[in-house]
């Protein structure tokens, strides 16, 4: 029985040693995402948020979708993550926006009359 404990300890233990993850340092993000990295773990970042100033130039809750006039003198349209927002704004409301890339499309995530 104690050989058969013994060999059972030889053969598994190595497997359970390269199956258990590096150690990470949970304090300091870029080195868990180095480790599953070195792993073959693929690591998604989260998205980078933009904050822009505008205007609002036309509001279609149908197509979940507002249009900002920028200061560049330019309108873009974003889309809306929450439907709410289209309690909060009015045409020509002047605007701070926080915009997010979700799915491929710019999406406002935040929005701060001003």
């Amino acid at each position: 029985m104690r050989s058969t404990v013994i060999a059972l300890a030889i053969i598994l233990l190595p497997t359970a040693v390269a199956a258990s993850p590096a150690y990470v340092d949970e304090r300091a993000p870029e080195s868990r995402n180095a480790a599953l990295l070195s792993q073959g773990i693929a690591v998604a970042g989260s998205p980078a948020i933009e904050t822009l100033r505008g205007v609002i130039d036309s509001v279609d809750q149908g197509a979940d979708s507002i249009d900002i006039r920028l200061p560049s003198n330019r309108t873009e349209r974003f889309r809306v993550q929450d439907g709410l927002i289209f309690d909060a704004v009015r045409f020509g409301e002047p605007v701070e926006i926080s915009v997010q890339n979700i799915s491929g499309a710019r999406t406002i995530v935040r929005l701060l009359e001003e």
